[in-house]
């Protein structure tokens, strides 16, 4: 995956997220207007528990790929740098 598929895949899943938290308060508010608030109290909380979580979760886990993929291009160019100087032959000396 290159990095903006990483950033891009990570904003999709916040929108998920966000439509899902959206349903959980449409449940809960449901459960309330039945009459059930603390159910439905209950429900909202740990909802929004869980999801925050995974959102948390998933933000950290793409950044640390984007990181790990800046890293590696940094790597890379360096690697390149050191094989370019390797590779030159140091003139000979036929005097000596």
């Amino acid at each position: 995956m290159t990095l903006g598929a990483v950033k891009q895949a990570t904003a999709i899943l916040a929108v998920i997220f966000f439509i899902a938290a959206v349903f959980a308060v449409l449940s809960g508010l449901g459960w309330i207007f039945k009459g059930h608030i603390f159910t439905g109290l209950s429900r909202i909380v740990a909802s929004f528990a869980v999801l925050g979580f995974m959102y948390v979760v998933v933000r950290f886990l793409g950044e640390i790929l984007a990181a790990s993929h800046r890293l590696n291009d940094r790597l890379s160019i360096l690697g390149d740098d050191l094989r370019t100087q390797r590779s030159k032959v140091p003139a000979s000396d036929t005097e000596a």
